[in-house]
């Protein structure tokens, strides 16, 4: 098998699995992704935050805000990737 070879996955994302085919080489980045959603969704239900359903719209706001700022800030320098891998490393070490 090569790395680009779909492959099919689950990932539970707010307590519902989700099929998917990713690349073999993408798989642990999906899987992360979903932990992180998951984990980003726990911290607003912490709050008394609403449904699942508001819970995972502002998580993927909370997302797609870092990712604008990132863009807008030109942060893509090696030491915002390392403290972006450290909290990486931190929530596998936490799972």
């Amino acid at each position: 098998m090569q790395p680009d070879d779909k492959i099919p996955i689950r990932v539970n994302i707010a307590d519902k699995m989700m099929p998917l085919k990713v690349a073999r080489k993408d798989e642990e980045h999906v899987r992360l992704a979903a932990r992180m959603i998951n984990r980003r969704m726990d911290e607003f239900k912490a709050y008394n935050s609403g449904e699942t359903i508001d819970r995972l719209a502002w998580a993927a706001l909370d997302f797609t805000g870092d990712l604008v700022r990132n863009l807008r800030s030109g942060q893509n320098t090696n030491e915002h990737m390392e403290a972006e891998m450290s909290k990486l490393e931190a929530l596998l070490r936490d799972y």
